[in-house]
């Protein structure tokens, strides 16, 4: 029988590594800035067509730059904690599924215990099982 099972993607922080994870939480940012920058641009449009009650508009939009501004602020104290990090740490970066074969006999506790893959610099190094 195959089963899925989560596997735990692991990075060893490298000064390559480091730079690239910042890279991907600065991109997010900045499209997260982009979305509140449209987000406004058309609550102006909507209110200056006057399209419902500008009071409702100004709530609605509001909630939304929020979700984003609290994204935003998640993302930097990421980088924040990233740039802490000494070289060599790891960090679990994911998890992914993984197809397992299953027979009779075969030990639960071992099909089923933690497995992880740990990468250094884009290169697999390690398959815990």
């Amino acid at each position: 029988m195959k089963i899925l099972r989560k596997t735990k993607i692991k990075q060893v922080i490298t000064e390559n590594s480091k730079s690239h994870i910042i890279s991907k939480f600065n991109k997010r940012i900045d499209r997260l800035t982009n979305e509140i920058d449209q987000l406004q641009f058309e609550k102006k449009k909507m209110i200056y067509q006057k399209r419902s009650d500008a009071q409702r508009i100004e709530q609605r939009f509001a909630e939304e730059e929020k979700k984003r501004q609290q994204r935003i602020d998640w993302a930097r104290k990421q980088i924040e904690q990233i740039e802490t990090l000494p070289l060599g740490s790891e960090v679990v970066e994911g998890e992914v599924e993984e197809v397992i074969e299953l027979e009779v006999g075969d030990r639960w506790d071992d099909a089923m215990g933690e497995r992880s893959i740990l990468i250094k610099d884009g290169e697999i190094i390690k398959i815990d099982r």
